[in-house]
Formats: C-alpha cells, structure tokens, sequence
C-alpha cells in the first residue's frame, strides 16, 4: 500500500490584499469626517467669548445711559415730566439731539448718546477698556412709545450695536420712558 504524503495546503487566515485596501479607504475617509468636524469646531470656539464680551460692553453703555434724564427738558429725577398735563411741565425737545457736543462728561440726557460711534469703545471716564481694541460701538435712540402701547414721545427705545471683530453686529435694545 502506498504511504500517502501530508498536504501542505493548509487552510490560511488572514486578510487578502484587496481587503486591506478597502479598510485602508474606509479609514481615510471616516478620519477625513472626523478631521473636519474638529477643525470646524475650533474655529467656533472663539465666538461664544467674543460674544460674551460684547454682551458685557452693550450692558456697560446701558449702565451709563438709562439713568440719565429722558429728556433735555425733564427735571432732574424725571419731576416734571416733560409733555405732562401739568402747567409746571415744560414740551418735551422736539429732537433727538446731542446738546452736549462730544463730551461724554456732559451728557445729562439719553438723547446726547444719539449718534455715539466708538472704535475702540470708550468709558464715560474716558478710559478706553483693554482688550477691545477691535469692537465697535453705535448708540442711536429713537421715541418708540408705541411699541409699548403708549404714546409715541412718552418712551425711547435706547439701542447699542456691538461690532464685534469677526464683524458680527449685535444690537442690544432697552427703554426709557418719561416718567
């Protein structure tokens, strides 16, 4: 009887060429998705904070300017109303204007801020606060009583723009009535 030789062909495990070459193109691609949600989340990253601070630069200007008189012609306090019923009272001003000028030490009235452009932003001291060099800020004020259901010139609608340095514009509004 003929003594029978072993096979050498033994059933190999293992991964063929071809499909080293698709796992190889699918992890590229998968990483390549990957690569780019993070870089597309690093380069947000910075919006929230420039946000946040140009949030607190629009609070700092409403500070300043809600506490001051409604109107040129309003007393001190906001007794007597202007365009009151009472004799004492006096017409409010006709118009929105700064009768200050430019200096922001005589600002008494919401209406001297009309107009107000600062690049950078400057405090009412006149201190130019760090670290905001590339904001901007705009004050315009406009009598919007109705938007409130009152009279039109019994309240104004005070709005600071903040320009922040991606060059997003973010409007801040607040009213001051005549009381």
């Amino acid at each position: 009887m003929p003594v029978s030789q072993p096979s050498f062909r033994a059933k190999q495990n293992g991964f063929s060429l071809i499909e080293m070459i698709v796992v190889i193109v699918v992890l590229a691609l998968a990483l390549t998705g990957v690569t780019l949600v993070i870089n597309e989340t690093v380069k947000q990253s910075p919006k929230p904070l420039i946000q946040t601070r140009a949030m607190e630069l629009a609070q700092t200007y409403l500070d300043e300017i809600l506490p001051k008189r409604f109107d040129e012609l309003s007393g001190q306090g906001g007794l007597p109303r202007c365009d009151s019923t009472d004799n004492a009272a006096q017409v409010c001003s006709n118009t929105l204007a700064n009768e200050e000028g430019g200096n922001r030490l005589l600002f008494d009235d919401v209406d001297d801020y009309n107009g107000l452009d600062n690049q950078p932003p400057v405090l009412a001291s006149g201190a130019t606060p760090s670290n905001f060099d590339n904001y901007r800020v705009q004050v315009t004020v406009a009598y919007a009583g109705a938007d409130l259901g009152l009279a039109n010139r019994t309240a104004k609608r005070i709005t600071v723009t903040i320009t922040t340095p991606l060059g997003t514009a973010l409007p801040v509004s607040a009213y001051r009535v005549n009381f």
